[in-house]
């Protein structure tokens, strides 16, 4: 199995699943580092698993960290960039974003369900991660929230694109706008979780969600094949969304970059990572 420096991958042949692991070092959030190999990691995944030998048909994402699935965007990494008027190297991040999105979107090209297993805080652009999968359990602690509004911006990493799919479009406007933090099962009772778990339970909800799902794969499977017929999600949509959100990064005001410079110092005070 091969090894990576930002993530854990762990095979259960007997299962068919595939568990990839955001690892417990550093900053548990989407940095150009971790985006580079994730693109490695994306290319290895639809390698290593077409051989026959090795099946899979849950691919499922977790973190290591305790009580955070993803924390979103790299804010420092954006700040410095919109300072300088970095546009290119904002929009090579968001790009690179984006196609991590959609190699989750599409199950790494392989015909396998996805599964994010959220059993801590999923903020901005770990919130669109979770939204990519085509089930999210979550554990009741859970926390979920999309900031950017705070900062006078907007989520541009697929989170409009795949909630409008998702839920109704009133449903849809208020989460995108509110910029609320939603415990779990309010969004578990808006039909945007699928399934609940208790604290520290999260991997026994996941193989007994397994093990009856393999029973009726060929329904499963299929089901969410025709989901994404029905409604189409075509990359060129994410990329024009993103584009767009770099953009707004361009426009907005020292006001607004300052309140994402407290943001950040604020993850990293509670991840307790030196910034």
């Amino acid at each position: 199995m091969r090894k990576f420096n930002c993530l854990n991958v762990e095979y259960y042949k007997e299962h068919e699943v595939l568990l990839w692991k955001i690892k417990d070092t550093g900053m548990p959030n989407f940095c150009l580092k971790g985006l580079l190999e994730f693109k490695e990691f994306a290319i290895w995944v639809r390698s290593y698993f077409s051989h026959p030998e090795r099946p899979v048909k849950f691919i499922v994402s977790a973190s290591e960290h305790d009580g955070i699935y993803n924390m979103g965007g790299d804010l420092p990494f954006f700040v410095e960039n919109i300072k300088s008027c970095n546009k290119t190297a904002l929009t090579q991040y968001a790009h690179l974003c984006i196609d991590a999105i959609y190699e989750i979107y599409t199950s790494f090209g392989l015909q396998a369900l996805t599964i994010a297993m959220v059993e801590g805080n999923a903020y901005g652009g770990g919130f669109e991660c979770a939204l990519s999968h085509d089930i999210i359990i979550a554990e009741r602690k859970a926390k979920f929230c999309l900031p950017e509004n705070k900062f006078n911006l907007f989520p541009g990493m697929g989170a409009y694109s795949l909630l409008y799919r998702k839920l109704n479009t009133i449903d849809a406007n208020t989460v995108l706008k509110a910029g609320k933090i939603y415990q779990a099962e309010e969004l578990y009772d808006l039909g945007c979780i699928d399934k609940l778990s208790n604290e520290n339970k999260s991997i026994q909800t996941l193989f007994s969600y397994i093990t009856k799902t393999r029973e009726r794969y060929n329904f499963e499977y299929h089901h969410n094949v025709c989901k994404k017929k029905i409604f189409p999600l075509d990359k060129a949509e994410l990329i024009d969304i993103t584009d767009i959100w770099v953009d707004a990064c361009m426009k907005v005001e020292l006001f607004d970059i300052r309140r994402m410079e407290i943001l950040a110092k604020a993850q990293y005070r509670k991840t307790k990572v030196v910034l």
